[in-house]
């Protein structure tokens, strides 16, 4: 996509049938933090979560009229094939993440360091751990809270950032569609104008996915939060 010149239909076919794979492709299992066996993907990381990532940020960039007279397909297709890629991916990663895992977190921790035989009464545990099997249950728990933040941070820092620009490109002055995709994401009708705020924001552009009550409801309260938070400047702004 980076190299100059056009791609021929073939390398068309190739790169969207590349995103369909690898949009569908299986995460990694989750490390099992009871389990005294190393998890099988610790070399890989984020792998997977960064790959689906990126997948997102290729279509976001994507000329979709070239690529569309490249396939000979209509571009309006085209469009609803990236954006149904895009809320698939992020909807997986957003049914993977456990917002409320923080919470035991500690606990488990805990739980781990009194187990091991060295430290019955749970003292601060060294670097020369020879317990392997201890160990491998208390790197999977690590990994395990690890991947579950960068479920979350990886779809609010990029994979939303990119999408929603992207819709808002797609679909002009058409909200049924923006929000049926948004929906498709796994995002609530409460969240939709949130999403829009922290992504792409009240502009020119996205005006009209404000429009209606629950838009000019949203943005009064939107406008009531900026004066709360900057006083100063609402006095200002109201000589």
């Amino acid at each position: 996509m980076r190299r100059h010149g056009t791609m021929t239909r073939e390398e068309a076919c190739d790169m969207l049938w590349s995103l369909y794979l690898i949009s569908g492709a299986p995460m990694y299992e989750a490390p099992d933090y009871d389990s005294v066996q190393p998890w099988l993907y610790k070399d890989e990381r984020d792998n997977d979560i960064a790959a689906k990532s990126g997948v997102i940020s290729a279509l976001s960039i994507m000329d979709t009229k070239q690529m569309s007279r490249n396939l000979g397909i209509h571009e309006q297709r085209l469009k609803h094939l990236h954006a149904a890629y895009a809320a698939a991916i992020i909807k997986r990663l957003k049914s993977l993440h456990l917002p409320d895992f923080g919470k035991k977190e500690t606990a488990l921790k805990d739980e781990i360091i009194r187990s091991h035989p060295a430290n019955p009464d749970g003292n601060v545990i060294g670097s020369d751990i020879k317990d392997y099997e201890w160990t491998h249950r208390w790197n999977n728990l690590v990994t395990f809270s690890s991947r579950n933040s960068m479920y979350h941070s990886y779809v609010s820092k990029i994979m939303e950032k990119r999408f929603i620009p992207m819709l808002v490109k797609y679909f002009p002055d058409q909200a049924g569609k923006v929000v049926k995709y948004i929906r498709k994401a796994g995002y609530g009708d409460g969240e939709v104008l949130d999403l829009i705020d922290r992504t792409a924001g009240y502009n020119s552009n996205t005006a009209y996915l404000y429009q209606g009550k629950s838009g000019e409801e949203h943005r009064k309260k939107l406008q009531q939060k900026i004066r709360n938070s900057c006083p100063a400047a609402s006095r200002n702004a109201n000589k």
